[in-house]
C-alpha cells in the first residue's frame, strides 16, 4: 500500500509543471518534507494568493517565508531574487494542486464540501471553461482523491468563498452572463451586414462597433460572424460572391485567362478595354507575381564584391565542366533505355562542379535583387524579362548538374528495392530528393555534393520505402491481379470463354470513369500495351504532371471502381 501511495504522489509530480525556477525548487523542498505540514502549507498559498498583485515583483526570501516559515538557505541572489507577481501567482495555483496532491486527500473524509469543476459550473450557472479560466485568475483548486482512487481537481468550500469575496464582480458577470438568443444572432448578422456594406471592410473593425454597441465581447461577435460565413459559403458577410467588382479583381481575371492562353486582342475585346490598358495590367500582374515569389539561393559575400560579374560568370572552369567519359563508351544491352542513357552523361570535375554551383547561385542573388527593387505599378516588361531570363538560366545550370549526378540517385535505389516496390519509382523519389538538395547544396564550405545528396536521398529513402509499403499493404485488394489476368496472355483452355467476358466487364467498369482516369488506368496496369504496365513517372511524363498527381488520380479511380462495382469484382476474382 505504502508503495502504491508512493506511486500516485510520483505520478501528481509528473503533472506538474512552473514557469518560475525558484518555486518549482521550493515545491519540491515542501514535498520531501513531513506529510503533516502539507495543509499548513496549502493554506498558507491561498493567503499569499491573496496578497500579492500581478502587476507587482516580490522577492524570493518573503514567498519563502510565507509559506514555510524559514528564510532560504541559498546564496544572496536566490534569496534576494525578484518574481514577476503574474508568473508567481501562476506558480502558486499549481504548487496548491502540487502539495495537496502528495498529501493524499481524500475528498469523501474532508470536512467541507468539495466541488467538481462541473458541480460548481452548475453552482453559478456558468460553463466549465469560465470555472477554468477562474482557476487561473486566483480561485485555488486541490487534487483530491475520489472513491474510485483516481486524482481530480476539487474545489473546497473556503477556497470558493474566498475567490468570491475577493473578485465579486467578475463572479457577479460570469453568473449573470446569458446565450444569445436566435433573434439577437440575427441582428448581430444583419448589423454586420450593413457595416459591411457601408465601408467596415474587415472582420475585426465590424465586431469591435458591434461590440461597443451590444456590450458583448470582440471575441465572442468574431465567432458568431464566422459561424455565420460558414454556415453560408457564398452568401456570408465576408464571403459574398455578390461583392463589388474591385480594379484589382478585373486585373486578376485579366492575367488568369492571359495565362490560361488567351491573346491580348481576345482579351481586350472580352473585357471591353483598350490593348495598352491589357498591356499594362499583363506586366502589373507579372510583376506582383514576381515579388511575391521567394527565391531560394546559397548566399556568398563575393556576390557583393567589386567585379563579381566578371569573376563569377566568365570562370574557365565553366567552358569545361565535365570529366572525361570513362571506360569505351559502349553501353551494355539489354539495359532499360533511362538507365542506358546514363551511360552516356558525363560526371562532373570537382572545379567545374563548384562554377555551376557558384554561377547558379550569383544567377538566383542577382534576380532576387532585382526582385526586391520592383515596383509593381511602374514596373516595365523588360526590368521583368531581364528577372525571368536571370531564373531560366539559373534553372539550366541546375538541370546541368542534376543530369550530371542521376547515377548517384540508381546506386542508392538499387540497395533499396524490395519485394513489390517498383525500382523506377523509387529512382524518380531519388530524383526529387537530388533536386531538393542542390537548391538547399552550400558550395561554399567545400564539401562535395554527391556526399549531401547521399544522406538526402537515403533519408528520404527511409521514410519514403515503409511508407509506401504500408499502403500497398493495407489497400491490396486483389484488383491488380483482376487487372493482370486481363492484360496477360491466357494459359488455360477456357481463353476464349473467359477472356472476352472479363474484358466486356472490365469496359463496362471503366466506362463510369472519365477518358483521364480511363487511360491512365489502362497504361498503369498494361490493358493498351500489351500486357506492358507503366510507371507512375512514365505516365506522368506523358500528361504532363507528376506522378504524385498521376497517383492521386489512380487511387481515385479505384475507389470510384470498388465502390460501384463490388459485387462484379468479387464474381471476377470468384472465376
Amino acid at each position: 500500500m505504502a508503495s502504491r501511495s508512493a506511486e500516485r504522489r510520483e505520478n501528481g509530480r509528473r503533472m506538474f509543471s512552473y514557469r518560475l525556477p525558484p518555486v518549482a525548487s521550493l515545491a519540491s523542498q515542501i514535498k520531501r518534507g513531513p506529510g503533516r505540514l502539507r495543509l499548513r502549507h496549502l493554506y498558507n498559498i491561498e493567503f499569499l494568493l491573496s496578497v500579492t498583485d500581478p502587476e507587482k515583483k516580490y522577492p524570493f526570501d518573503f514567498v519563502c517565508h510565507t509559506l514555510t516559515g524559514y528564510r532560504p538557505r541559498g546564496g544572496e541572489t536566490t534569496a534576494t531574487a525578484l518574481l514577476a507577481g503574474a508568473a508567481l501567482r501562476g506558480d502558486l495555483i499549481t504548487l496548491a494542486e502540487d502539495v495537496s496532491a502528495s498529501a493524499d486527500i481524500e475528498a469523501t473524509a474532508w470536512a467541507e464540501r468539495v466541488y467538481s469543476v462541473c458541480e460548481l459550473a452548475r453552482r453559478f450557472d456558468v460553463s466549465t471553461k469560465t470555472i477554468f479560466r477562474w482557476h487561473r485568475r486566483g480561485l485555488v483548486g486541490w487534487r483530491f482523491r475520489g472513491a474510485d482512487r483516481r486524482w481530480r481537481l476539487g474545489f473546497p468550500e473556503h477556497c470558493i468563498r474566498r475567490f468570491v469575496a475577493e473578485n465579486l464582480d467578475l463572479v457577479t458577470r460570469g453568473s449573470a452572463f446569458s446565450q444569445l438568443t436566435p433573434e439577437e444572432r440575427s441582428g448581430i448578422t444583419a448589423r454586420a451586414r450593413a457595416l459591411a456594406e457601408s465601408g467596415h471592410k474587415t472582420v475585426n473593425a465590424v465586431a469591435k462597433v458591434i461590440a461597443a454597441e451590444t456590450g458583448r465581447a470582440v471575441e465572442t461577435i468574431r465567432l458568431i460572424l464566422k459561424q455565420y460565413d460558414d454556415a453560408h459559403p457564398r452568401a456570408g458577410v465576408f464571403n459574398r460572391s455578390e461583392l463589388r467588382v474591385e480594379p484589382d479583381d478585373q486585373r486578376l481575371a485579366v492575367w488568369e485567362a492571359y495565362v490560361d492562353g488567351a491573346t491580348v486582342e481576345g482579351l481586350a475585346a472580352r473585357f471591353d478595354r483598350p490593348l495598352a490598358w491589357v498591356y499594362r495590367t499583363i506586366t502589373q500582374m507579372r510583376a506582383r507575381e514576381l515579388q511575391a515569389r521567394q527565391i531560394e539561393f546559397v548566399p556568398s559575400p563575393e556576390f557583393e564584391a567589386t567585379g563579381a560579374d566578371a569573376s563569377i560568370l566568365n570562370d574557365p572552369d565553366l567552358a569545361q565542366p565535365y570529366a572525361p567519359l570513362a571506360g569505351d563508351g559502349r553501353v551494355p544491352k539489354d539495359l532499360p533505355p533511362y538507365l542506358a542513357q546514363l551511360f552516356r552523361l558525363p560526371l562532373l570535375t570537382p572545379a567545374g562542379e563548384v562554377a555551376l554551383f557558384r554561377k547558379m547561385n550569383y544567377l538566383k542573388f542577382k534576380a532576387d535583387r532585382l526582385r526586391k527593387a520592383l515596383d509593381p505599378e511602374t514596373a516595365s516588361a523588360r526590368a521583368l524579362d531581364e528577372i525571368e531570363e536571370l531564373l531560366a538560366e539559373a534553372g539550366r545550370l541546375k538541370n546541368q548538374i542534376t543530369q550530371a549526378n542521376l547515377r548517384l540517385v540508381v546506386s542508392i535505389a538499387k540497395r533499396h528495392v524490395s519485394a513489390g516496390a517498383d525500382f523506377f519509382e523509387l529512382v524518380s523519389d531519388g530524383n526529387v530528393s537530388l533536386m531538393r538538395a542542390i537548391d538547399k547544396f552550400d558550395y561554399t564550405r567545400g564539401f562535395k555534393l554527391s556526399t549531401y545528396c547521399s544522406w538526402a536521398i537515403m533519408k528520404n529513402y527511409a521514410r519514403s520505402v515503409p511508407e509506401q509499403r504500408g499502403l500497398r499493404e493495407r489497400y491490396h485488394t486483389g484488383c491488380d491481379e483482376v487487372l493482370a489476368t486481363v492484360a496477360g496472355p491466357a494459359a488455360d483452355d477456357h481463353e476464349d470463354d473467359f477472356l472476352p467476358a472479363v474484358r466486356a466487364t472490365l469496359d463496362r467498369m471503366l466506362a463510369v470513369l472519365d477518358e483521364r482516369e480511363q487511360t491512365i488506368l489502362r497504361h498503369r496496369y498494361g490493358l493498351d500495351t500489351g500486357g506492358e504496365p507503366q510507371t507512375l513517372d512514365q505516365i506522368g511524363r506523358s500528361f504532363g504532371v507528376s506522378k504524385e498527381r498521376i497517383r492521386q488520380l489512380e487511387a481515385r479511380a479505384m475507389a470510384r471502381l470498388r465502390a460501384d462495382f463490388e459485387s462484379e469484382a468479387r464474381q471476377l476474382l470468384g472465376a
